[in-house]
C-alpha cells in the first residue's frame, strides 16, 4: 500500500511514473531516531502528530531531482547546489510525501494535510511514541528499469523514507487481518487464495553471522577502518531472519557459501510453518 503511495508522489513531484523499491524495513525505538534518517533531509510535524506518520525525508539526490524538475533545469547543474537550497526545495516535496503515505492509513488524511513541516534536527520531543516505529526506505529508480530516468548522469538513486507509528501499523494489519478472513471464508477456494497472498508478501531477509553487544558511547566512537572482532562467527552457522511489523523473526539457520561468482546462504533447517503464517501477517 505504502509503495504505491510513494509511487503516487514520484508521479507528482517528478512527473514521470515510477516503480518504488522497498529498500529496508526496521522497526524503531525512540532511542534509534538520532541517527535513522542519516544526511536525508528528514522532516516532522511542528508538534505531536495526530495520524499516522511520524516522519518522511528525502536524500539529497531526490532533492537535486526535484528541484531540477521545478527550475526546469537538467539535474547536473545542481551538483554543487548548496545544502540549504536543497532542504528548503525539498520541504514542498516532503509535505506531498507526508499526504500520501497519510492516505495510506485515513482517507480523512487529505483534509489535514501539513500546513507547515520543520526539519527533524530542529526539533525537539516532537516524536514521542511508547509503542516504536516503523521505519520504511523506498528507492527509486535504482534498478536499472523503466524509471532509471531518476540518476541520469550517475550518482545515487532517489531515496525516501517514511516513519509509521507502530500502534497505526498493527490497526492496519488487524484491518487487512478482517478483510482477508471474511474473504477466505466467503471464498471456497480461500486455502489458495491464502497461499498466494503468502507468495506475493515482500519481506527484507537479514543473513548474521554474528551479533555482539555494545554501549551507546563505545558505537559513537567507532571510525572508517576499525576492526571489530567476531568472536563468535562461524560461517557454518549464519541466522537468517525476516524483518516483520514486531521485530526481527528468526526463521532459519544456513552456511555461507558461493554460487555462480557470488556469495549464497545455503539452509540447513526448514522454514517452521509458523513462521510463514507470522511473515505473512506484514
Amino acid at each position: 500500500m505504502l509503495a504505491a503511495s510513494v509511487g503516487q508522489w514520484a508521479h507528482e513531484v517528478y512527473g514521470v511514473d515510477s516503480d518504488p523499491h522497498l529498500q529496508s524495513r526496521k522497526v524503531l525505538a525512540d532511542k534509534d531516531l538520532e541517527t535513522a534518517f542519516g544526511e536525508s533531509f528528514a522532516f516532522v510535524l511542528p508538534g505531536q502528530s495526530a495520524g499516522a506518520m511520524a516522519a518522511v525525508s528525502i536524500n539529497a539526490p531526490g532533492a537535486r531531482k526535484y528541484a531540477a524538475t521545478r527550475l526546469r533545469q537538467d539535474v547536473a547543474s545542481l551538483k554543487n547546489a548548496p545544502e540549504l537550497f536543497l532542504r528548503l526545495m525539498s520541504e514542498h516535496a516532503a509535505r506531498a510525501l507526508w499526504k500520501r503515505a497519510s492516505l495510506t492509513f485515513s482517507k480523512d488524511a487529505a483534509q489535514a494535510a501539513p500546513l507547515q513541516l520543520v526539519e527533524f534536527n530542529a526539533t525537539g520531543d516532537a516524536l514521542e511514541n511508547e509503542t516504536g516505529y516503523l521505519c520504511l526506505t523506498y528507492t527509486l529508480g535504482g534498478d536499472g528499469g523503466e524509471d532509471s530516468w531518476l540518476i541520469e548522469g550517475g550518482g545515487d538513486a532517489p531515496e525516501v523514507q517514511l516513519l509509521v507509528k507502530m500502534q497505526d501499523v498493527k490497526s492496519a494489519v488487524r484491518t487487512l487481518q478482517t478483510k482477508a478472513e471474511k474473504t477466505v471464508t466467503s471464498d471456497s477456494g480461500g486455502h489458495d487464495v491464502l497461499r498466494k497472498r503468502v507468495r506475493d508478501t515482500a519481506v527484507v531477509l537479514d543473513a548474521v553471522l554474528d551479533t555482539l553487544p555494545m554501549t551507546i558511547g563505545a558505537c559513537s566512537r567507532l571510525e572508517v577502518g576499525q576492526v571489530i572482532a567476531l568472536p563468535g562467527a562461524k560461517m557454518d552457522r549464519l541466522h537468517l531472519s525476516a524483518g516483520t511489523v514486531s521485530g526481527s523473526l528468526p526463521i532459519s539457520q544456513g552456511e555461507l557459501g558461493a554460487w555462480k561468482g557470488f556469495r549464497a546462504l545455503k539452509l540447513r533447517t526448514p522454514v517452521p510453518e509458523d513462521v510463514i503464517r507470522e511473515i505473512a501477517e506484514i
